[in-house]
């Protein structure tokens, strides 16, 4: 019932962030400008919001997503009650019901928003004494007949979105399915030929054609399995991969174990992996290089670039490097080379909107 929803392609944390950055302004502003007016009310609520915008924003920035969500929640809920028993009265808080039910619906789930409207009639109820429907007490009435519709809309446009996403979902895993499928045949029709060509020159372009298949099927295998379809594990994705193409050797690269939990999406993890293959081959090749020896890491050197890092590859620009950096140029990325000699490989690519 608590869980976060946490859906990729929707950005919630960016607009977590922008709600606390809006709520802290209006709740500042409401609280000078009603001081500077001369209306010395007490307005908790509007306190309690502002304190609450401050945290949030910490916490997402400190990239603690579910902590700031659950904050933000209980402290809304903590505004409201104390706008209701300490401020102007249930009238002006009522005015916030429905975003509180909206505000659960979208970071949590359909029970949660059916449960944040029951929390606000007992607030109404506590607050007037169970008078509802005696004269004076209409606006109780109708804030208790709208919140209720409301809430019954905003339980059915919840109900439909879900849907909608497990049918995009349940689509996405068929594409994928029959993308793996015709890579494999492929795939295999590439081993046939290469196998049986007898020429050294085509058996070379073959090979490395069927290298840069595996890559792609290798995503698309590990994303049959994962959770979203739409993101992938690095860490399952390169040792699918590299079982696949290094088995020959006596061990295989070293992976950061950190980096082994990125999730990356499919065409950014296409990307890199067809890289990774380029560099790994030309380190196979090489006299003075292991494929054991290689390190293999990433990191995010600005919020919208992912680096690869591969260390222990002594190499020098080749056709490997030419193909590697003509990729990485279509997603606005770029491949370096250190020519100092020391082994530093680098593949950086504008990531994709998550």
């Amino acid at each position: 019932m608590f869980e976060i929803i946490d859906t990729p392609g929707l950005h919630r944390k960016n607009y977590l962030f922008g709600i606390s950055i809006v709520v802290g302004c209006i709740s500042f502003g409401v609280l000078g400008f009603e001081f500077f007016m001369g209306n010395h009310t007490l307005r908790p609520g509007y306190m309690v919001a502002g304190i609450a915008s401050i945290l949030s924003g910490f916490l997402l920035y400190k990239d603690r997503y579910k902590e700031a969500v659950y904050l933000s929640s209980f402290l809304f809920i903590l505004a409201l009650g104390l706008g209701v028993v300490y401020g102007p009265g249930v009238k002006n808080a009522a005015v916030w019901f429905p975003v509180l039910v909206f505000f659960q619906l979208y970071f949590f789930n359909r029970k949660m928003a059916v449960l944040s409207m029951f929390f606000c009639l007992g607030l109404i109820f506590w607050k007037t004494g169970f008078s509802i429907g005696s004269t004076g007490n209409e606006i109780y009435t109708d804030s208790i007949a709208s919140l209720c519709v409301l809430t019954l809309f905003a339980v059915l446009i919840g109900a439909n979105m879900d849907k909608l996403i497990l049918d995009k979902d349940i689509l996405l895993k068929e594409l994928s399915h029959r993308v793996r499928n015709n890579m494999q045949v492929i795939l295999e029709m590439v081993s046939f030929l290469k196998d049986s060509e007898h020429s050294m020159e085509t058996r070379n372009v073959l090979q490395i054609l069927e290298r840069r298949i595996l890559a792609l099927a290798s995503v698309h295998t590990v994303s049959q399995d994962a959770e979203h379809v739409q993101s992938v594990s690095i860490g399952e994705v390169i040792e699918n991969y590299l079982n696949r193409i290094v088995s020959k050797y006596k061990a295989l690269p070293n992976l950061d174990p950190v980096s082994k939990h990125y999730q990356l999406d499919v065409k950014e993890a296409n990307l890199l992996l067809l890289v990774l293959g380029e560099i790994v081959s030309a380190t196979s090749e090489s006299v003075t290089n292991h494929v054991e020896d290689l390190k293999i890491s990433f990191r995010n050197p600005t919020v919208k670039t992912l680096e690869l890092q591969v260390e222990g590859a002594s190499l020098v620009e080749g056709d490997w490097s030419r193909f590697s950096r003509d990729l990485l140029s279509h997603s606005g990325g770029d491949l370096k080379v250190d020519p100092s000699g020391s082994g530093k490989v680098s593949a950086s690519l504008v990531t994709l909107r998550r």
